[in-house]
């Protein structure tokens, strides 16, 4: 008998689940996101609607238009981006963040994307930034970026709450501290 209704429960629990799915694709077709500044509008549409399949984004197909929205961005832009942050889909923040470590991308980019991943880091959802911490330090290598002081007492602040909220251990927190000390003597 428990057999029965634990089978029930599960399937309950995956009908909500798509249910879910289906409200959020029905709301963003309804309620579409606005967005003043062109790139950005244009970056977002690209990622929602190609965010299935990302490990089949290649230079020649998905990859290069990626490049082709973000490699002329400029400091305005990218404050936009944050501006507007609150209306991207956290998995889209994720896509775009980890796009952002493909050597293809670097080597196409002339605004300093490292930033742009450590601010993403930063603003992410609460405790889901564990997600982006492992590729923090690669980010911040390849783009060869210097953080400013603000930028890096975010930081600071963003993996003491992983750690505080045990999300991440003690290693992954003396290790990260470690970076950003050695980064705020190089300023």
């Amino acid at each position: 008998m428990k057999k029965h209704y634990s089978r029930k429960l599960k399937l309950l629990k995956f009908r909500k689940r798509d249910f879910n799915g289906i409200e959020r694709k029905i709301y963003r077709v309804l309620f579409p996101r606005k967005f003043k500044n062109e790139k950005i509008r244009l970056l977002h549409d690209f990622v929602s609607k190609n965010d299935g399949n990302t490990d089949y984004w290649y230079p020649e197909g998905l990859l290069g238009d990626f490049i082709g929205i973000i490699k002329d961005f400029s400091p305005e832009d990218i404050d936009y981006f944050f501006e507007t942050i609150s209306l991207w889909d956290s998995y889209h923040l994720v896509v775009i963040a980890d796009k952002l470590l493909e050597n293809y991308v670097k080597e196409s980019m002339k605004y300093d994307f490292g930033i742009v991943y450590c601010r993403i880091f930063c603003r992410y959802e609460k405790f889901d930034s564990y997600y982006l911490i492992d590729n923090l330090e690669m980010a911040i290598n390849r783009y060869d970026s210097k953080p400013d002081i603000m930028l890096l007492i975010d930081l600071t602040s963003k993996i003491h709450l992983l750690f505080n909220h045990e999300i991440i251990g003690k290693q992954q927190l003396d290790y990260n501290l470690l970076l950003i000390k050695k980064l705020q003597n190089e300023l």
